[in-house]
């Protein structure tokens, strides 16, 4: 069973499906080592504590009323506290799956950073700063994690249930997204998880009778507490807004350029999503044209001048607009699933290309000097569904093949970061579709089967 799982292989492909599976993937609360900055690992020493623990319970009562068809969880103490916690008295079946232990460290396991540094010199810091090629004891541990959580995979979506709760850990948790998702060991730390948080998979069988499943990501990262943290020092920060509810959108239809006002439920998003944002010091603010869009843009630069902050100006840029859907637009997505592309419709290399340079404009309004903050900007940037799919692609350096892979509900936040301006290149996504800001209104983790099958609505590929 070991040798099995310390392969260092390329991972296996997703097996097939004969029906729709939701799987929702929990980190564990934070633990003693968490709290001491050790190294864990899949060593089995450490225990929540009492915040890890308040975090377990948060994450519980935002699951307490959805449903869930089994629980699959590490077999780590930590993670099984926290899956306990989070599962209370459900029924269905529950499973240790050792697939789901956190990476293997080998020697560095049970050291505090210093201490790595101090031992393992340029080791360590490969560590940090290229991990998908790192080695140790003659093992490689994230290609080794990669093709560990893939085999997870086999087992998990082999389950007879079609909804599924696993708890695990960081970089497990970083290996089944990514592996799910195709993403090679180079996207190790790029797809943050953080203690308590939920992700979302949703994945479907494939009518083409593909041998691999699609698969979306219906929220990533979604934690206990404010998706923000600390800002990084020395970065920048994008916070992409998904503009709030119209009444074509509310009804289902194709929205696109249409320039529909928002509704009293859009207005409602708006506002919760400025409120959610007052603590967070907003440089500029960028957004599509359309009317929805600069709505939801004033009502987030009313609350930060609410909080005490200055009135961040509104930049509109036309590249930040909704897809254009041509003689579609207005008709039900419900009745235009399965149907080829009408020619009227904004082509998709076009869209794309559009797109990327919107998402390069915002990159220059981080990285320009004119903020009054130090080491670069946080930007809020408001638009539609389609477009923060499609920012995500272009941000992790994702072909227009990706583009169906990420949903944005209304209202919906989205964080990325830029750790150091020294590497513009280097993005970290904090979280994607994060709606818990919402309240009421906030995305059920388990969707009403109605809406199961519609992909954001605003943002259909």
């Amino acid at each position: 069973m070991i040798c099995e799982q310390t392969r260092d292989e390329p991972p296996k492909p997703l097996p097939s499906l004969k029906g729709p599976k939701r799987v929702v993937l929990v980190r564990h609360g934070q633990s003693t080592w968490n709290a001491e900055g050790r190294v864990q690992g899949s060593c089995d020493l450490s225990v929540l504590t009492d915040k890890g623990k308040a975090q377990a319970h948060t994450t519980k009562e935002l699951l307490l009323n959805e449903r869930f068809d089994a629980l699959y969880k590490s077999p780590l103490a930590r993670a099984v506290e926290t899956a306990e916690i989070i599962w209370g008295d459900r029924s269905g079946q529950v499973k240790e799956l050792p697939y789901l232990r956190e990476i293997d460290l080998y020697s560095f396991q049970g050291l505090l950073k210093h201490e790595g540094k101090e031992r393992f010199g340029d080791q360590y810091k490969n560590w940090q700063k290229q991990a998908f090629l790192f080695e140790l004891d003659n093992h490689a541990p994230i290609r080794e994690l990669w093709y560990r959580a893939s085999v997870g995979w086999q087992d998990i979506l082999s389950c007879k249930g079609s909804t599924i709760l696993v708890v695990a850990h960081n970089a497990v948790n970083q290996a089944l997204i990514c592996t799910a998702l195709g993403m090679p060991p180079e996207f190790f730390r790029r797809l943050l998880q953080s203690n308590g948080a939920t992700t979302v998979l949703d994945f479907q069988p494939d009518s083409r009778n593909s041998a691999t499943p699609p698969v979306i990501v219906d929220r990533l990262n979604q934690s206990p507490g404010p998706p923000f943290g600390k800002e990084p020092a020395g970065g920048a920060r994008v916070v992409l807004v998904r503009c709030g509810e119209t009444e074509g959108s509310e009804q289902g239809r194709l929205t696109g350029v249409h320039d529909y006002p928002l509704s009293p439920l859009g207005d409602v998003h708006g506002n919760k999503a400025g409120e959610f944002l007052m603590d967070l010091r907003v440089s500029k603010v960028l957004a599509s044209p359309l009317q929805r869009a600069q709505h939801t843009a004033n009502l987030i630069t009313t609350y930060q001048q609410l909080a005490g902050s200055r009135k961040p100006d509104i930049q509109t840029l036309d590249s930040l607009n909704n897809r254009d859907w041509g003689e579609w637009e207005g008709r039900f997505t419900s009745e235009l699933s399965g149907q080829p592309i009408d020619p009227s419709v904004e082509g998709l290399d076009a869209f794309y290309a559009r797109v990327g340079e919107a998402w390069a404009a915002v990159r220059e309004t981080c990285f320009s000097g004119d903020s009054d903050s130090e080491g670069g900007h946080s930007v809020v940037t408001v638009t539609h569904g389609s477009v923060i799919a499609c920012i995500l692609c272009h941000c992790l350096g994702l072909g227009q093949e990706a583009l169906p892979l990420w949903r944005a509900d209304a209202g919906g936040i989205t964080v990325i970061d830029f750790p150091d301006l020294s590497e513009p290149d280097r993005v970290v996504v904090r979280c994607s579709n994060f709606t818990a800001h919402l309240g009421r209104w906030s995305v059920p983790i388990t969707p009403d089967e109605e809406l199961a099958g519609v992909c954001g609505i605003d943002g259909c590929f």
